[in-house]
């Protein structure tokens, strides 16, 4: 995994996010997403940020994940920022999101198995935290074909489970971040 500095999610939020914020309602929700404790969604679960919407191409797919400490402690409040193509392989505005872990250090997002965009099928993933440093990788998938080496650290294994006649992916992606 590639490990940068602060400075390159400082980028991307400048870059990709906070553009966002001038669209209206897309920019209100995503600011919802993003709001400190709303990641607690009361059921024991993280909050769900949904990228995907009725009608958008791809299999769905559901991502969780906890952000721990290297002593395994929760890294409540960690900030992630994600982005990704579309089911057709597009990179387009609303396949992107700010959001932030539970008490817990849990996070959830739903979105769509990426479309083949330039190699791997993959999602951009940068986790900060005050006091740590920032991770900033990519979330791979075991059995694509094009995934040169299949143990990937960051590669994971996705179940299939179908409700109300929809089948849905799951994966987990956890994460450790390591202290400055």
């Amino acid at each position: 995994m590639f490990q940068s500095g602060p400075r390159l999610a400082t980028l991307f939020a400048a870059l990709i996010l906070l553009p966002r914020l001038a669209l209206g309602a897309a920019g209100a929700e995503f600011a919802q997403a993003a709001t400190p404790g709303a990641a607690d969604s009361g059921s024991g679960k993280p909050k769900m940020v949904n990228l995907w919407r009725p009608g958008d191409p791809g299999q769905r797919l559901n991502i969780r994940g906890r952000v721990t400490a290297p002593d395994g402690a929760p890294l409540g409040s960690a900030t992630l920022f994600v982005r990704q193509a579309d089911g057709n392989g597009d990179y387009i505005d609303r396949y992107s999101a700010m959001l932030q872990t539970d008490a817990s250090g849990l996070y959830q997002f739903g979105t769509v198995l990426p479309g083949q965009y330039y190699g791997t099928k993959h999602i951009h993933i940068t986790i900060t935290h005050d006091g740590y440093r920032s991770l900033d990788t990519e979330i791979l998938f075991q059995g694509d074909p094009n995934l040169d080496d299949p143990e990937a650290p960051n590669a994971i294994f996705l179940e299939e489970a179908t409700l109300n006649d929809e089948t849905l992916l799951y994966g987990r992606f956890d994460v450790t971040l390591f202290p400055e």
